[in-house]
């Protein structure tokens, strides 16, 4: 898929993942349902940019994809804005409608399914992304 991800052996990504572990078991103990995603592979699949390639260029993508809230009203950050996409991975998730890779034996990371190739850009994008 040629999407770029970071590696977990690293320090800070190892505590990350433990923290996401830690988060995860907790909400699966108060019986909600847990799905592993990332928004840069998410950004990617959905030809918006990266957090890292401009954080007005990203909100704005959000936006025109159809996300509503504080994305129209303020700036927000990029752990923010990085946020609303995985809650738009999530959305998308729940109706059915993603791509899951991965190990089924361990976790399956959760994307949105991926973009059709148009000539006409308007028509790049997933249309079913609004939240």
């Amino acid at each position: 898929m040629r999407i770029r991800g970071f590696p977990l052996t690293i320090g800070p990504m190892r505590t990350l993942t433990s923290r996401g572990i830690r988060i995860a078991r907790q909400l699966r103990q108060l019986g909600l349902s847990v799905v592993e995603t990332y928004p840069g592979a998410a950004q990617d699949i959905l030809r918006i940019p990266r957090k890292q390639y401009g954080l007005e260029a990203l909100q704005r993508g959000l936006i025109d994809l159809g996300c509503n809230g504080d994305l129209r009203r303020r700036k927000l950050t990029g752990d923010e804005l990085d946020a609303v996409n995985c809650a738009l991975v999530a959305k998308e998730y729940a109706s059915g409608s993603y791509l899951a890779i991965g190990d089924p034996a361990e976790i399956m990371m959760v994307l949105p399914k991926m973009v059709q190739h148009s000539k006409n850009p308007k028509q790049q994008r997933h249309n079913s992304l609004a939240v």
